[in-house]
């Protein structure tokens, strides 16, 4: 575990140390979970990892999860696949009630709004993502000097159009980038930290999507410029969407909307 991540359980667990999981739902594409204060995250659960890992995940735990304290839960984003997921959506569920209630003063909150949206990019921008978002590789493509994706899941560079092997080291082009932008799933399969300590050069570094949906702060310490969440503003209906094997379109669409947090 990432000290990073530790920060985040630290601080949520000494602000939730009554509070449990009332509903865990585990879907294909995101893992949600309603906490028993009523509010809700998500994360990316990874099923490539997981099918990749294992034909049947053993998830001896099944059927007890729901009902855990949620200082207990937000110590499972220390564990791999499905655990880290839960423990991942837990930690941004806490979160959520802390950015936009208790702390809301404290934050530069834009909702509505991407981060792509409210930060500064120019064409002579060398930009690098880990984690390639449709929507973000179409609009960037054309408007910078340099895009380069880097994702895991080769068949969705290929219908975006990019090469499955971009030809220069993760490293290096992390050092050369003027901006950076890192999908929250890098929280689910522990590399964050190491993303961030390579990307120290850059200008902008934003770390986006369903999963970035956490308390700013320790972001902001490694160098994060910007962080785009999900705010959840229908807990039931995402748990809904999240079991009936829905995206993050989907999300957006039927209980979620964007935010961004810049760095003050």
């Amino acid at each position: 575990m990432t000290g990073l991540v530790r920060e985040l359980i630290g601080t949520l667990s000494n602000k939730f140390q009554n509070e449990r999981l009332e509903d865990v739902r585990v879907g294909i594409f995101y893992t949600g979970v309603k906490l028993s204060t009523g509010y809700g995250g998500v994360s990316y659960t990874m099923v490539r990892t997981i099918t990749e890992a294992m034909r049947c995940p053993k998830v001896l735990m099944a059927g007890e999860i729901a009902g855990m304290s949620v200082s207990d839960a937000l110590k499972l984003s220390e564990e791999d696949t499905i655990f880290s997921a839960i423990g991942v959506a837990t930690i941004n569920a806490a979160s959520q009630s802390l950015i936009f209630d208790e702390m809301k003063n404290r934050y530069n909150i834009i909702v509505g709004r991407d981060a792509l949206d409210v930060i500064s990019i120019n064409p002579s921008d060398n930009v690098v993502m880990i984690g390639a978002f449709p929507s973000y590789v179409k609009r960037l493509i054309h408007e910078v000097k340099r895009l380069t994706v880097f994702d895991d899941n080769k068949s969705a560079l290929m219908e975006l159009g990019l090469p499955t092997e971009p030809g220069i080291s993760l490293e290096n082009s992390l050092k050369d980038a003027s901006v950076v932008i890192i999908t929250g799933s890098a929280f689910v399969n522990k590399t964050i930290e190491d993303l961030l300590e390579l990307s120290s050069n850059a200008k902008e570094v934003l770390v986006v999507g369903p999963t970035a949906s956490m308390l700013p702060d320790p972001l902001f310490k490694h160098g994060v410029t910007a962080v785009g969440g999900m705010r959840i503003t229908d807990v039931e209906k995402m748990l809904r969407v999240v079991s009936e094997a829905g995206g993050t379109q989907a999300l957006f669409k039927t209980c979620a909307e964007k935010y961004t947090i810049l760095k003050c």
